[in-house]
């Protein structure tokens, strides 16, 4: 198999789930922390087999050493046990061993399955998101006590209090960025406010013109400017629903403004808390058409639309009345702005 498609299996394997018995994975003996690490458990049924479970993953009965030799702790491919757990995490690693291959090439099929399946993710705290207009601040960074231009974990920084509220001393607080957003989607202008959580900040004293804090948690650098939010703890470990009703929606944008979306980056659907939930899996589409004088060049007809492409697989991680945060999981083709969500 090309290492493509090996790393595109693998990909796919992230989102939907292994099948057999594990303690471990890519960790040495280290365990799966919900909420500290990030990947899904996987549940182990009555029927499930390593080959069945690679049609399903992988879309290949040949994939199946894969699910093997990434568990060192499964002696025999053929006994795999139901209620079992088995842990994944979202790492890259090939995985395929071609020379075991042929050892079930007569095994029959199992009967389709029911996936149960959480995922965790342990950078949950600090995605950002988008709402219809800025979120309230309590307070602004003024400066560093050090003058660092950037700030980050450790640093003692000065806020300016809004005066919309009040800040108290020993509580944990959200360093915030906003920008607009402006995006033609789907033939509509998008408008909105994208929030980038930038770090968290512990309340040390308040003085009368200004009030200090110290950064707990830096996830980008802090700048002077940037806005004290209140701090929502969000749960880590997600339900995940695979088959969710199709929705209407587009990407509308990255956390950083990709050209062009990759696996595992941040980014947002204009469909908010009304049509998705967080944990959520949906299809990445592109359109796929084809000019019809291409075909028949002396007569030039309109194009002509085909199957839309698969480009990949989002799962949602947070969402807003006006648009949710979601991640991608996979890709196949490449991810742009604009493309559907379905």
């Amino acid at each position: 198999m090309p290492g493509k498609k090996i790393m595109t299996a693998l990909f796919v394997l992230i989102f939907w789930g292994l099948a057999f018995c594990s303690t471990g994975l890519a960790q040495g003996d280290k365990q799966f922390n919900p909420g500290q690490d990030s990947g899904f458990y996987y549940t182990i049924k009555k029927g499930d087999t390593l080959w069945n479970l690679s049609e399903k993953f992988y879309n290949s009965q040949w994939d199946w050493p894969g699910l093997w030799e990434m568990n060192k702790d499964i002696k025999n491919p053929h006994q795999i046990y139901p209620g079992q757990k088995i842990q994944v995490f979202l790492k890259k690693k090939t995985v395929f061993n071609p020379g075991v291959a042929n050892a079930q090439k007569t095994q029959k099929k199992a009967s389709p399955i029911k996936i149960e399946t959480s995922f965790s993710f342990s950078k949950i705290d600090h995605v950002g998101f988008i709402k219809e207009k800025a979120a309230p601040f309590l307070g602004k960074i003024i400066k560093a006590q050090d003058n660092n231009l950037m700030m980050a974990a450790d640093d003692i920084v000065y806020i300016k209090q809004s005066g919309k509220g009040e800040l108290i001393v020993g509580k944990t607080y959200q360093i915030v960025t906003t920008s607009r957003v402006s995006e033609k989607i789907n033939h509509d202008l998008f408008k909105g406010v994208k929030h980038l959580i930038k770090a968290r900040v512990k309340i040390l004293e308040i003085k009368k013109d200004y009030t200090t804090g110290s950064i707990t948690h830096a996830y980008r650098p802090v700048n002077n400017g940037d806005f004290i939010m209140e701090y929502y703890k969000r749960d880590p470990v997600l339900m995940v629903e695979n088959n969710p009703e199709p929705i209407d929606a587009r990407l509308i944008c990255s956390e950083d403004n990709h050209l062009m979306i990759n696996d595992y980056v941040i980014a947002f659907i204009n469909a908010g808390s009304a049509s998705v939930k967080p944990g959520q899996i949906y299809s990445i589409l592109r359109k796929n058409k084809i000019k019809n004088d291409s075909i028949w060049p002396l007569k030039k007809k309109n194009p002509i639309q085909l199957e839309n492409l698969e480009s990949g697989k989002l799962i949602v991680l947070h969402t807003e009345k006006t648009a949710s945060t979601v991640m991608i999981l996979s890709s196949k083709n490449a991810i742009y702005p604009n493309d559907m969500v379905n």
